[in-house]
C-alpha cells in the first residue's frame, strides 16, 4: 500500500445515484451536498463547494475575493496554478518567492509586494508540506486580503495542529485522479465566512438571474456520481495519507548522511502529507555533476525525477510570452496601473535556482516498491559520497 481501493461500495452508492435519476444536484440529487458535508466536517472547516475541478475553486476563490481587471494577487512562484486562476479573472500575479528548504512563500517577503490594488494572496502547500500559515495570514490580514490556500498536494496536512484550508479564507482542494483522493476529477473549496461560501456557491451552480445582481459566474458544479464515490473514498483517505507520510520516511532515511540533498522540511510544527518527497540537489556545489548523479540513479535503477517544469511560474509560456484573452488582457490591461515589465529574470532569485534542482518520487504506488526505489536512492548517493 497504498493502492487505491474501488469496489463495491462505490458501486452501491453509483447505483443509488442512478436509480434515483437524479444525476445533479439541481435536480434534487442528495449526494452533492451530502459529501460537502462530510468533506468540511472531515477538515474542520464550517463551510464546503463541490466543483468538478481544483482549478475551478481557485478561480471561483479569486472572483470571490473581488479581483478583477486591473488588481494584483500575490502567489507563489512553484506552481503555476494560483497565477492562472488570477489570469483567468484577468487580474495580474504578482510573485513571492520562496524559502530554499521548505519550498514554500517566504513570508518575509510578502509586504514588499502588496499595493493598493492587491486583492488577495494564493498560497500553496507545495508537494504537501504546509506553508507557514500563521505568519503569512497575519501580514495578509493587516492589508486586507483574502487568503486562498491551495491545498492540491496537501490533504490532511496540518500546521500547528491545524489542517490546512482552515488557516486562510478559502481553501481548495484537489480530486484529480494524481492525488492523495482521487476521483477522477473534482475539487472542494472550504471557507468559514458565509459570505465567501456563498460567492463560492454561485460557481458551484449554474448561471441564472443571479447574473444580473452578482456578475458574471460560471457553471462548476459537481456530478452527484463523482460525489457519490467522494463519500467513500473519504472514509478512506486518512488511511491512504497515513500511508503517504510512511513513504516519505524511507526516503528521509535514505539520505539521511547525504550532505548534498537538502531535504524539504519545516523548521516549525507541520505535518507533511507527502503528495510528492521532495529535495534540492547541491552536488554541483560539492564537486558531483547533476548528469553523474542522473547516470547513477539510472544504473541504481532509481525513479526519481529532477527539475520539476524546470522554471518558475512566470517563465511558463502562458506568462512568458503574455498570452491571456488577448488585446492585452490581462497582464497589459489598459486598466492595470502596475509595473508593466512584471517579470524580469532574477524575480524570485531562489525559486530559479531551486526549481531546476528538484528531486521528487511520486509517492502515491505499492510501498513495497518504495522501499526497493529508496534502497536504490541510498546506494546511489553513497557511490557519488564516496
Amino acid at each position: 500500500m497504498p493502492v487505491r481501493t474501488f469496489n463495491e461500495r462505490e458501486i452501491e452508492l453509483l447505483h443509488e445515484v442512478l436509480a434515483s435519476g437524479r444525476l445533479s444536484s439541481l435536480a434534487g440529487g442528495t449526494f452533492v451536498p451530502r459529501f460537502e458535508a462530510a468533506f468540511a466536517q472531515a477538515v474542520g472547516a464550517r463551510h464546503a463547494v463541490a466543483m468538478n475541478a481544483a482549478m475551478s475553486v481557485l478561480h471561483a476563490a479569486v472572483a470571490a475575493a473581488g479581483a478583477g481587471a486591473g488588481d494584483e494577487v500575490i502567489c507563489d512562484p512553484v506552481c503555476v496554478f494560483g497565477a492562472v486562476a488570477t489570469m483567468y479573472n484577468n487580474a495580474v500575479p504578482v510573485f513571492v518567492d520562496i524559502d530554499p528548504v521548505t519550498m514554500n512563500m517566504n513570508p518575509d517577503l510578502i509586504e514588499a509586494k502588496i499595493t493598493e490594488r492587491t486583492k488577495a494572496l494564493i498560497v500553496t502547500h507545495v508537494w504537501g508540506l504546509p506553508a507557514e500559515m500563521d505568519r503569512i495570514v497575519a501580514v495578509a490580514h493587516q492589508h486586507g486580503l483574502v487568503v486562498i490556500e491551495d491545498c492540491a498536494h496537501a490533504l490532511f496536512a496540518t500546521y500547528k495542529g491545524k489542517q490546512v484550508g482552515t488557516w486562510g479564507d478559502i481553501g481548495s482542494f484537489s480530486f484529480q485522479m494524481s492525488k492523495q483522493m482521487a476521483l477522477g476529477d473534482g475539487g472542494m473549496g472550504v471557507t468559514d465566512n458565509e459570505g465567501l461560501a456563498k460567492a463560492l456557491d454561485l460557481h458551484g451552480g449554474a448561471p441564472t438571474f443571479l447574473s444580473v445582481a452578482h456578475g458574471l459566474h460560471w457553471n462548476y458544479r459537481m456530478t452527484e456520481q463523482t460525489a457519490a464515490i467522494g463519500l467513500v473514498q473519504l472514509e478512506r483517505a486518512r488511511g491512504y495519507v497515513q500511508e503517504l507520510i510512511e513513504i516519505g520516511r524511507l526516503y528521509d532515511a535514505a539520505v539521511r548522511d547525504c550532505a548534498w540533498l537538502t531535504v524539504q522540511r519545516a523548521p516549525y510544527e507541520a505535518q507533511h502529507t507527502y503528495h510528492f518527497w521532495a529535495a534540492v540537489f547541491w552536488g554541483d556545489k560539492q564537486g558531483i555533476p547533476l548528469d553523474d548523479f542522473q547516470r547513477v540513479l539510472r544504473e541504481e535503477e532509481c525513479s526519481v525525477s529532477i527539475g520539476y517544469t524546470g522554471m518558475p511560474a512566470y517563465k511558463h509560456p502562458l506568462i512568458h510570452h503574455r498570452l491571456g484573452y488577448g488585446r492585452g488582457c490581462p497582464l497589459d490591461c489598459p486598466l492595470y496601473a502596475g509595473n508593466q515589465n512584471h517579470y524580469p529574470d532574477g524575480l524570485c532569485p531562489v525559486a530559479e535556482e531551486v526549481i531546476p534542482r528538484v528531486v521528487l518520487a511520486y509517492t502515491f504506488s505499492p510501498q513495497e516498491h518504495h522501499q526497493r526505489n529508496a534502497e536504490a536512492l541510498h546506494r546511489a548517493v553513497t557511490r557519488l559520497s564516496g
